[in-house]
C-alpha cells in the first residue's frame, strides 16, 4: 500500500555554495534515518534532496502517519520478591504495576520466565507506534543539530 510522501522544507539565511549539497545531503539523510528508525517508513521509502543558497528540502516517499503498534516485554520483579509466603502479591509487585501505569492487571496476564532464582514475572503489553508529527519534530532537531556547517 503506498502512503503520501513528505516534504520537509527548511528556510535559511544565505547558505555558502560549495557547502549546499553536503547540507542538504545530510539534512535529508538524518531525517530519513530517524523517521526509519520510527518505523514511519515503508521498504519502498526512499528520499531525495534539495539545497539551495536559501533553502534546504527532502523529499521522502511512501510515509506512515502512524507506526504500527509494537509488543512490550518489561521485567517486573524477581518471584521471590514479587509474592509473598502465601503466594500473594507483595507491596513490592503491587507498587511496580502502579508506577507503570498497570494497576488493575490481574496475574494472570503476568508472564513467569526464567529457571531457579532467575525466576521473573514480565508485564506483556502492547505500546501505540510513534505519530508522524512528534517523529518530525524531534527528527528535524537532531539534523539541524547536527549539520556539518563549516566554520568561518
Amino acid at each position: 500500500m503506498n502512503h503520501p510522501p513528505l516534504l520537509l522544507e527548511l528556510f535559511t539565511e544565505e547558505l555558502p555554495p560549495k557547502s549546499l549539497k553536503r547540507l542538504g545531503e545530510s539534512l535529508s539523510q538524518s531525517i530519513y534515518e530517524s523517521l526509519n528508525k520510527a518505523q514511519l517508513l515503508s521498504a519502498s521509502s526512499a528520499y531525495q534532496s534539495f539545497a539551495s543558497p536559501r533553502r534546504l528540502a527532502v523529499l521522502i516517499s511512501d510515509v506512515l502517519d502512524q507506526a504500527p503498534d509494537y509488543p512490550v516485554r518489561e521485567k517486573l520483579l524477581p518471584l521471590s520478591i514479587a509474592f509473598d509466603a502465601q503466594g500473594k502479591p507483595s507491596q513490592a509487585l503491587t507498587k511496580k504495576l502502579v508506577s507503570l501505569g498497570h494497576p488493575d492487571t490481574p496475574l494472570d496476564q503476568l508472564e513467569r520466565s526464567g529457571e531457579g532464582k532467575n525466576e521473573a514475572l514480565y508485564l506483556n503489553t502492547i505500546a501505540t507506534g510513534a505519530r508522524l508529527e512528534s517523529a518530525l519534530q524531534q527528527a528535524l532537531i537532531a539534523a539541524i543539530d547536527h549539520l556539518p556547517i563549516a566554520k568561518m
